[in-house]
């Protein structure tokens, strides 16, 4: 399988990220300007300014796109390294990216918990299925060598 395959989710993931940025940075902007009067230099630059709901949302969840995927580009790369890149892993990887996205969609958009919390779990478990095949392979191959 072409690198370039595993490499897809993996860019559709820091795409996330940076869009997700650039909503949070809109958001944050917006709660600034709406409350420029008590805005203090000093409580942004420490990260003591109250920001309105919409600007927490996006800040909490572009602090959580580096809660899992840490894993989830580790994992990409132990892969790459150890040459274990199929469709099984790839198909892995694309489910992971989806979760991701839908989860990004819904904490942004109306934050429905019920919702979100097992889009967040199924993206947990596609991930640790990532994680295990990865590793029963490459215990396998050290196993028969």
């Amino acid at each position: 399988m072409p690198l370039t395959n595993m490499m897809l989710p993996v860019f559709a993931q820091v795409l996330l990220t940076f869009v997700v940025l650039i909503l949070m940075g809109r958001a944050r902007g917006q709660s600034l300007r709406q409350n420029r009067t008590s805005m203090n230099a000093r409580d942004v630059a420490f990260g003591d300014y109250q920001y309105n709901d919409a600007a927490l949302k996006a800040a909490n969840n572009f602090k959580n796109q580096f809660e899992m995927p840490v894993l989830f580009y580790a994992g990409i790369a132990f892969a790459l390294i150890l040459k274990q890149t199929d469709v099984v892993l790839l198909s892995l990887a694309w489910a992971f990216v989806l979760t991701r996205i839908v989860h990004a969609i819904i904490h942004l958009g109306p934050n429905v918990v019920s919702l979100r919390a097992p889009v967040y779990f199924i993206g947990v478990l596609v991930l640790l299925a990532f994680w295990i095949v990865l590793m029963v392979r490459v215990v396998g191959a050290a196993s028969t060598s």
